[in-house]
Order: structure tokens, then C-alpha cells, then sequence
């Protein structure tokens, strides 16, 4: 049985879904065909587990169906390989870990299982690597992982999770309260959602704007803020 907020924020994560209803605006760009079917499963790459400890560590639950290319996408490529790449260049003890799940149509059981396995994670890692500290990412279902997870996430971790961002995150459009995370982590959320995106935006009716976050205009920010997370101490 679902919880009720693990079932509303499941709920939200079909704002990508429910973006592609939207009647279409004259002045909306066309999305372009990239081969890739919305609601299919990626698939979970063992070899892309990092083992061991590091100093930073980067969780990042992709969006639906986020592809996941062998010369790309380990993470996702809209949001999280970019975000990666970039703040492992500044940091070089950073480094990424692709949450566990597979980010299809089928939301509901998505979203528990990646949560769970943010849980699984960070406990495990917290445990083994005492001076390991964490940045959580989320974008589109990916955002309704990391709400779920965070409140099984225990509470004496929270001084380790150092930052989190959320793109387009549909909980957004549920109203201040619903969007707020747990007290100890709220504070450190940097939420980033495209003018016209649907699935965060309230006045949003274009889809095309809820696959733009790859442009530097949105990731340096997030870069720049798990950055000086990581750094805060």
C-alpha cells in the first residue's frame, strides 16, 4: 500500500506525460525526433556502480526514459551527465552514482524503487566511508525519487547530504507545502524549472522547454551550488 505523499508525488512525476497533452502553441518548438519512445525502461549497467569511497559523491535519478547511450547517458544525458562532468572537472574528488531504477512509465513502483534505493545507498556509503558527503539530483520522475527518498533518509545523515537540485520537478505545481522537503534538507534545495516547462511551470504548455536543462544556463548554477555544498565543510 502507497503511502499518500509517495502516491502525490508519484502523481507529480507524470508531469512530462501529461505535458505531451497539452494543446499545442503556435509559438512552442517542435520536439525533435530522437528515436526515443517515452516510457521504456533504461536499463540498469552494473559496471556503472562506483565502488569504494570518495570524497563527494553525486546521486542523480534521471528523468523518464533519459536515454542511457555506451558513449553517454551513464547518468542521463539532459541533466545528469552534464552536471557529473562538470562538477567532478572543479572538484576532482567528486564523482556520480546513477541511482538504481528504471525511470519507465510505470511511475508508482519507479519511484519506490529508485527511492529505496537512494536509501540503500547513502546508508551503505555512510557507513563504509566516514568522511564521504553527498549531493542528490533529480530531474522530472527523477525529482519524485529523491522527495520519496528523502523522508526514509535517517535524519542523523542529513549533515552529510550537502546539497540537492531539482529540475523540473512537477511537485512544483502542487502548491508551496507539497513542494517543501523534510526540515534539514529543504534548506539546501535549489529548485531549477524552465519558464513554459509544463511539468514544473503552472503557466507551462510547451514540452519542448522540459527537455532544455542540458543548456549552461541551467546547469552551471547547479554545478556552482553542489560545488559549495561540497565545500561548505
Amino acid at each position: 500500500m502507497l503511502s499518500p505523499r509517495l502516491l502525490v508525488l508519484s502523481l507529480a512525476a507524470l508531469g512530462l506525460a501529461s505535458a505531451r497533452n497539452v494543446r499545442r502553441q503556435d509559438n512552442c518548438p517542435e520536439i525533435p525526433e530522437t528515436g526515443i519512445t517515452i516510457g521504456e525502461p533504461v536499463p540498469m549497467i552494473p559496471e556503472h556502480i562506483p565502488q569504494g569511497c570518495s570524497d563527494f559523491e553525486i546521486l542523480v535519478a534521471r528523468g523518464t526514459s533519459e536515454p542511457n547511450f555506451a558513449d553517454g547517458g551513464k547518468f542521463g544525458v539532459i541533466v545528469g551527465d552534464p552536471v557529473v562532468s562538470n562538477a567532478s572537472m572543479i572538484l576532482p574528488g567528486a564523482r556520480g552514482y546513477p541511482v538504481q531504477y528504471p525511470a519507465s512509465a510505470r511511475i508508482v513502483s519507479g519511484v519506490r524503487q529508485g527511492a529505496a534505493d537512494v536509501v540503500s545507498r547513502i546508508t551503505s556509503q555512510a557507513a563504509a566511508c566516514p568522511d564521504q558527503t553527498f549531493a542528490l539530483v533529480g530531474y522530472s520522475q527523477g525529482a519524485a525519487v529523491m522527495r520519496a527518498a528523502a523522508d526514509d533518509i535517517p535524519r542523523e545523515l542529513y549533515g552529510r547530504i550537502k546539497s540537492l537540485v531539482m529540475f523540473g520537478d512537477g511537485a512544483l505545481r502542487l502548491g508551496s507545502l507539497l513542494s517543501r522537503f523534510p526540515v534539514g534538507l529543504n534548506n539546501k534545495v535549489m529548485q531549477i524549472c524552465a519558464d513554459g516547462d509544463p511539468t514544473c511551470d503552472r503557466d507551462g504548455t510547451c514540452t519542448y522547454y522540459h527537455l532544455t536543462y542540458l543548456r549552461p544556463d541551467y546547469i552551471d548554477p547547479a554545478v556552482d551550488h553542489i560545488v559549495e555544498g561540497f565545500l561548505s565543510g
